[in-house]
């Protein structure tokens, strides 16, 4: 059985260094305790399980309510707004944090539901998202880009929001995004 840490390290503290926010001094220190207190390397074995957990779950049009939720753990990296044929050029966040856009300025106070597909710039269809959650007041949808979907999709996308009312279906916007990789940070 492991003794108890004398000087256990706070969640918030391996949560960051989890997800590589801390300086190169401050990792070395944390490594250094990680590697001689039991305990504490698994608590943050734990953590690590959950980051990754957390990352894949988040779906990648947010929910009002989803959204503040991310918001509400540290777990937002930056929000950008896009109006229609707006295009943006981003950075895919850090592993464990998502980059929100918001894709407002839509007419879509009749909608009954809204579903967008994702294409390349160049009209080729890569996927459908059926039924996704919008702000019909807003006219807005909010995209979660994250790390792992650079292993997904390609990183250059257009995102086209349809209404569909009844039994009718239109295009309503057009938003295209243009995702780089973060680089990492290094130490001298």
């Amino acid at each position: 059985m492991s003794q108890a840490c004398a000087a256990p390290i706070p969640a918030e503290r391996l949560l960051e260094y989890l997800l590589g926010e801390l300086e190169a001094n401050d990792e070395d220190r944390l490594e250094a305790h990680l590697f001689s207190c039991a305990a504490c390397a698994a608590e943050g074995e734990k953590l690590a399980g959950l980051a990754t957990a957390i990352g894949r779950v988040v779906p990648p049009v947010l929910s009002a309510s989803r959204f503040e939720a991310l918001e509400g753990a540290g777990l937002v990296s930056q929000v950008k707004a896009m109006a229609p044929g707006d295009v943006a050029r981003v950075v895919y966040p850090s592993s464990g944090k998502v980059l929100v856009l918001r894709m407002g300025g839509a007419d879509l106070g009749e909608a009954r539901r809204v579903d967008v597909e994702l294409r390349t710039p160049g009209g080729e269809p890569i996927a459908r998202l059926d039924d996704v959650p919008f702000d019909a007041s807003r006219g807005e949808i909010l995209v979660a880009c994250q790390h792992h979907f650079s292993e997904t999709f390609p990183r250059d996308l257009v995102f086209a929001m349809e209404l569909v009312s009844g039994d009718d279906r239109r295009p309503v916007a057009e938003y295209t995004v243009f995702h780089r990789l973060d680089v990492p940070k290094t130490s001298p």
